[in-house]
């Protein structure tokens, strides 16, 4: 109640200020009656009443500290406040100068915060998050390789310590769903990889137990994204037929937003397993998650996953006998991609608020030069060091306070921009990026450590000063007011920018680095496309085949276009197939055989490319249907033919040799940053005519005008079909 009756106190201070002057007024006034009646005069009476009762101002503070003894802190806090917000509406030009400083960096590390926050720190949106993890094969320790069918499959029969293990790959279908046609990406899961999450559908359901069977498989679920945008979110969508790539799939449910961990992904169908991938170890291209049961850490999980590998050596013992396997929690996996870049921009905005704190720290000593002979005042008047510290500090704080949020404002602006940039990069949890209430409380936090960081200096520097030699000086000049501090916060700035402009200049070099890579053809007047045909509508090579070369004929006598071919791989991320292989006649090669990316084009695909011939020559249309001949890159050449011509040798993927007739320039169709790796270019042949095509046109007209010619011609052949 005593407590209570305190915190009242200070609310009604206006209130109980006047009662008690008025209390005051009167016992003075009895007094001075008193006198009176003792015979003085009325000045004398009076004189004797005011030193009887002692100073009014020092009756009043006993009375202030009984009234809130305990808060007297808070009491004092407020008017350090009111002081302070009346210093900083004499000086706006000041005040405007540093609140804008400060909202720069704290804006900027506010929106960066919030990202770190989204993709890295919240916990992801499913059921006990951290019993989810990704599981890879690994050459080496450590090393995060694709799984193989047969590993994934002992695994899951033999393991004990997993509530269950899912496999999933990514697919690309088409769907045709009123409307233009449209190509989109999507997921294989086997029957209990949604499951797994332990999170239900939006609407619907998911897998149920031997949907990833055959014949049982024609079951789709729509994520939230497509359901809204194709269906306009239509509730009755359950239980409707679609079509992908030409085959009825019925739709048994909706994910919530974000439900997937793949953040491109737009409808999960069921993964159904060939027979023939019980025993197969040597195709690696299944991803694989699980769920440890409660209590079992990622050690244990490891070391049994490899104990089940080594058992599995006497099966298949010439096929990866020294692998092992690596296991990331799902979280931290997912924000992988993302980390690098994130943690750089956080450093960097985190110098960015350091040089706001310490510019403004020189604008408070530039300031307190100023208003020495105020605190020698103070000083004078009885004020302790301590409270004229914590004056100037509640100074500080409250410019820090206002320029947090003026810093929100452009946190809100940033954050918008670095939501569409994370979405346009497909990282997962894009959607996640927000400025939520944790993002605020660290805001928050933010400019309070800002305002003690940048106002502990000049408050303790201001204090030191003796009040007679300030008042001596009548504050003529800012040398004793922390002269060689304001020299040292100088330097200090220099330094931290001098810091941030060599980053940013090395981040830019290598930048600039990179895009002047060569890539290993010519981009100029060169547009590319995708197309896939659906395996309802071509099920066979010859029928694939035939649209090919219908299609290239027509391209071909387009006005305008120079060349055009199709490749089977065109991807600057790692996307192309690998071709483990033998060189015919090779004596001490790798059991295992030589690696290379693999790629089938048409003979017009070097040509549209802009890909320079080195040696040899290129395919030629015979080439299609007569004998198996390849072409290899610069970097195959050297690595996998030392010191001999490869041309006229061949190589041996199974029972077939394919002769080499042809070295081309490298390509870096993994990235700009990555180095070319050993390719094998093979003819695009009726007995190899591959379901999904890249299509490459260079043209000496606007490549706009020809993405639409393309378009018009796809539509005479297959109106089905998107680009």
């Amino acid at each position: 109640m005593k407590l209570l009756r305190q915190f009242r106190a200070l609310f009604r201070s206006r209130k109980l200020e006047a009662e008690m002057a008025e209390e005051m007024h009167a016992h003075l006034e009895l007094q001075v009656e008193r006198n009176l009646a003792a015979g003085m005069s009325k000045d004398e009476a009076r004189y004797a009443a005011q030193r009887q009762f002692g100073g009014m101002e020092q009756v009043k503070e006993r009375c202030r500290a009984q009234r809130s003894r305990g808060l007297v802190w808070l009491e004092q806090l407020g008017q350090d406040v009111r002081y302070g917000a009346r210093q900083l509406r004499r000086s706006p030009g000041f005040t405007f100068t540093s609140v804008l400083t400060l909202a720069l960096g704290i804006g900027a590390t506010t929106a960066i915060f919030s990202v770190v926050k989204g993709l890295m720190l919240k916990p992801l949106p499913y059921d006990q998050p951290g019993q989810l993890v990704q599981v890879f094969e690994a050459p080496v320790p450590q090393a995060q390789n694709a799984v193989s069918p047969g590993v994934y499959l002992d695994w899951r029969r033999q393991s004990t310590l997993f509530e269950g293990l899912a496999a999933w790959g990514e697919v690309d279908l088409n769907l045709n769903h009123g409307g233009e046609p449209e190509r989109l990406h999507g997921l294989r899961m086997t029957a209990d990889g949604l499951a797994l999450f332990r999170t239900p559908p939006l609407l619907g359901r998911i897998f149920a137990p031997g949907e990833d069977q055959r014949g049982s498989e024609k079951v789709v679920v729509l994520t939230d994204q497509l359901w809204q945008r194709r269906f306009g979110g239509d509730a009755a969508i359950v239980g409707r037929t679609v079509l992908f790539d030409g085959e009825p799939y019925t739709v048994i449910g909706v994910l919530p937003r974000g439900f997937l961990p793949a953040g491109d992904a737009q409808f999960v169908i069921p993964y159904v397993f060939d027979p023939a991938w019980t025993d197969l170890r040597a195709g690696h291209f299944l991803r694989v998650y699980a769920r440890l049961k409660p209590g079992v850490t990622i050690a244990q999980a490891q070391a049994e996953l490899v104990l089940i590998g080594q058992q599995a050596k006497s099966l298949y013992p010439s096929w990866k006998r020294d692998w092992t396997v690596t296991i990331v929690p799902l979280q931290e996996q997912l924000a992988q991609t993302a980390r690098p870049m994130l943690l750089v921009l956080l450093g960097a905005v985190g110098l960015v608020l350091l040089i706001a704190c310490v510019n403004v720290a020189n604008l408070l000593l530039a300031k307190a030069s100023t208003r020495q002979k105020e605190m020698a005042v103070r000083g004078a008047l009885g004020a302790s060091r301590g409270r004229i510290v914590r004056q100037l500090l509640a100074e500080s704080v409250l410019l820090s306070l206002l320029g947090t949020a003026l810093g929100l404002g452009l946190a809100v602006w940033f954050v918008g921009g670095l939501q569409h940039a994370t979405a346009a990069m497909h990282l997962p949890r894009a959607h996640e990026v927000s400025l939520d209430g944790g993002v605020l409380a660290m805001a928050l936090g933010l400019a309070v450590l800002t305002g003690l960081g940048f106002g502990i200096a000049p408050a303790l520097q201001i204090s030191r000063l003796q009040p007679g030699r300030a008042l001596k000086d009548g504050g003529r000049g800012s040398g004793s007011a922390g002269g060689r501090l304001r020299g040292g916060l100088v330097v200090a700035e220099v330094a931290l920018a001098l810091m941030l402009l060599v980053g940013a200049g090395l981040l830019l070099r290598s930048f600039f680095r990179v895009m002047s890579q060569p890539p290993g053809f010519d981009p100029q007047n060169a547009v590319a496309m995708q197309i896939s045909l659906p395996r309802q509508s071509y099920p066979y090579n010859a029928e694939r085949s035939s649209f090919q070369l219908r299609l290239l004929e027509k391209i071909e006598a387009l006005p305008g276009v120079e060349a055009a071919g199709m490749a089977s791989a065109l991807s600057m991320r790692g996307a192309t197939p690998d071709l483990f292989f033998q060189v015919a006649g090779r004596k001490n090669q790798p059991e295992s055989g030589y690696d290379a990316d693999d790629v089938y084009c048409t003979p017009g695909f070097f040509r549209a490319m802009g890909i320079p011939l080195q040696r040899g020559r290129f395919f030629e249309h015979q080439d299609v249907t007569g004998p198996r001949v390849a072409l290899i890159s610069e970097t195959m050449a050297r690595a996998y033919f030392p010191g001999e011509d490869p041309l006229g040798r061949s190589i041996r993927d199974g029972d077939q040799n394919w002769e080499i007739v042809g070295i081309v320039g490298d390509m870096r169709e993994r990235g700009l940053t990555q180095q070319p790796r050993p390719t094998v270019y093979r003819p695009q042949s009726p007995r190899e005519a591959s379901q999904d095509l890249h299509l490459v046109v260079r043209t000496r007209a606007a490549p706009a005008a020809v993405v639409a010619a393309v378009k018009q011609v796809l539509r005479e052949l297959d109106p089905t079909l998107p680009v």
